[in-house]
């Protein structure tokens, strides 16, 4: 069994509160695409009103965008976030602009149909440099104009070392999604590790795991470990993990979601839901 196809799509309103604001001036929208597919939420002011989450091919996201009515409102402000693999982190004290395609070329292949961009993470005095499709661009140009782009990255790995602020030890952090996760190790509030994997199988997930324990001498036995998107505790990966690290939680979400929509377990969807607090 894969991990994230439960829920192929997976889709929530509050629609009578929805109903009685206005999304352009009251609500704001949050956005996550990638080659394997999108979700999107909907908060105003410190709730969620609304998540929908797609798990399909990049190809197909167009069709969404142009028949979801949440989708063609207009929003007081929007942020969108590229998850992809091709990306990489840069001290800033190496970082030079103009040499932005040179920094992905030494960790990823066929970069030259991609567009290079740069996210400064303040938090850990470094940038993200990431690449993003030509496909990717011209969907989020044509249907939300006005949206903050980011990496991945750069909205998730702040949000990780602010809940953990008061964390001492050492500690990983995997968030799964649909074919992909990735993982995040810190220790004092700073980040020691953070990469994407993709993954077919439950075996996949846990071998990137015990992996990053191997190349940082972290033993699987003693090291904390915070799992968080699209994996439950009766399921395979779980059981599967758990037999190699012991000390498994599942996080808490930090934001409020409507009462008339909150069915969602407290790590489900958690770095699209706190998306925006690192606008």
């Amino acid at each position: 069994m894969e991990i994230g196809v439960s829920k192929p799509t997976f889709s929530l309103f509050d629609a009578k509160a929805l109903d009685t604001l206005s999304t352009a001036d009251d609500c704001h929208l949050s956005i996550q695409i990638g080659l394997n597919g999108f979700s999107f939420c909907i908060r105003y002011k410190d709730e969620i009103l609304g998540i929908e989450s797609h798990d399909f091919a990049l190809s197909q996201v167009e069709n969404t965008f142009k028949s979801n009515k949440w989708l063609q409102k207009e929003y007081a402000s929007t942020n969108t976030t590229i998850v992809t693999k091709k990306s990489t982190l840069i001290p800033s004290a190496l970082f030079k602009s103009e040499d932005k395609k040179k920094y992905l070329e030494i960790n990823h292949v066929r970069t030259e149909q991609l567009e290079v961009l740069a996210d400064e993470i303040t938090q850990i005095d470094s940038y993200s440099v990431y690449g993003i499709s030509k496909a990717e661009q011209e969907l989020i140009t044509t249907f939300f104009p006005k949206s903050s782009l980011k990496h991945f990255s750069a909205a998730h790995i702040p949000n990780v070392l602010a809940f953990n602020k008061n964390i001492e030890e050492k500690k990983m952090i995997v968030n799964v999604s649909y074919k992909q996760i990735d993982i995040c190790v810190i220790e004092h509030s700073k980040l020691l590790y953070f990469n994407i994997f993709n993954h077919k199988s439950p075996h996949d997930c846990v071998y990137y795991i015990l992996f990053v324990c191997e190349q940082l001498k972290l033993n699987p036995e003693h090291i904390l470990l915070e799992l968080m998107g699209d994996v439950k505790k009766d399921s395979d990966f779980y059981t599967l993990l758990y037999t190699y690290v012991r000390k498994v939680n599942f996080t808490k979400r930090q934001i409020k979601l409507s009462p008339n929509i909150d069915t969602l377990a407290q790590h489900e969807y958690h770095p699209l839901l706190h998306q925006h607090q690192c606008e």
